[in-house]
């Protein structure tokens, strides 16, 4: 099987009988995935004894939001870390596994490291997702050049979790539909973070923000503010957004979250919208 995506071609390598590995492999840029379902886990062959970085997934429920835990294998492997998964973690269904198409040309350590925070970084940005990290992964340091090289993989990785009914999409397109609470975990996992149902519009009900108020980017690479209008709705580039995230990621290009994108300076000194949010939720557990 052969398809397309932005005109560079993938193949999708399925196995002979109901049960086997179905590999995705890019000829560009060089990447090749595997799709794993969790009663196979076991039966992965010597090839995945290779660093990368992987996805635990979580079955989509009927609005389209699924859970996935980021990881990677760099040193170690990824054959060995899933095994270990089928021990540690009982809520995903199927994994996905990502190296280099080429034995001889693996991820070394700082690169998948770059790879999983930056992959960490874009599901947070997704309402469709609820991640299962306890924290975000430690970025390790890699040039700019490495960076640059690095970043070719995002978008064939996106496509294959795709593929598989996983998508990336944001509030506003699910704006009226109420978030179902997470399931909970097992006794010995780390209790995933709920998504809050605080909006921007409840932070100026509680006075912790004010209509007009100027968003600035977290970083200093960017100098476009945006401002808070009275209804809670968010004035960029002469256009009002629903969230926050819009705003953040057509200034940057990028999918961003943009409760923490997004700062605001106060008495206390300049802090992310999220903490003003996370000031509510002590406020309201607490009866102010």
């Amino acid at each position: 099987m052969e398809l397309s995506i932005e005109k560079s071609p993938f193949r999708v390598l399925m196995p002979d009988g109901l049960e086997g590995l179905i590999e995705v492999v890019f000829e560009y840029p060089g990447l090749r995935m595997a799709v794993v379902e969790r009663d196979l886990a076991g039966k992965l062959d010597r090839s995945w004894q290779a660093a990368g970085v992987y996805f635990l997934l979580d079955r989509p429920d009927a609005l389209g939001r699924w859970g996935a835990y980021v990881g990677m294998a760099a040193p170690g492997d990824l054959r060995a870390r899933l095994r270990s998964h089928l021990h540690k973690r009982e809520h995903w269904y199927r994994a996905v596994l990502v190296r280099r198409n080429s034995s001889d040309d693996g991820f070394h350590t700082g690169q998948a490291g770059w790879l999983e925070g930056h992959l960490y970084d874009i599901l947070a940005g997704a309402d469709t997702v609820r991640l299962n990290n306890r924290n975000r992964p430690r970025d390790l340091t890699i040039s700019a050049h490495d960076q640059a090289s690095m970043r070719i993989y995002i978008p064939p990785i996106l496509a294959c979790l795709r593929l598989l009914g996983h998508e990336l999409s944001h509030r506003e397109l699910v704006d009226d539909v109420p978030t179902p609470p997470a399931p909970e975990p097992a006794k010995s996992e780390p209790v995933a973070k709920r998504r809050s149902s605080i909006e921007v519009s409840d932070l100026l009900s509680a006075e912790l923000l004010s209509p007009g108020a100027a968003l600035i980017p977290k970083s200093r690479k960017h100098t476009e503010r945006a401002a808070i209008n009275a209804d809670g709705t968010i004035r960029f580039r002469e256009k009002n957004w629903p969230t926050l995230s819009g705003p953040a990621r057509a200034l940057t290009g990028h999918q961003q979250n943009g409760w923490e994108f997004w700062r605001v300076d106060t008495p206390e000194g300049s802090l992310p919208i999220s903490a003003l949010r996370d000031r509510l939720e002590r406020q309201r557990d607490a009866g102010v």
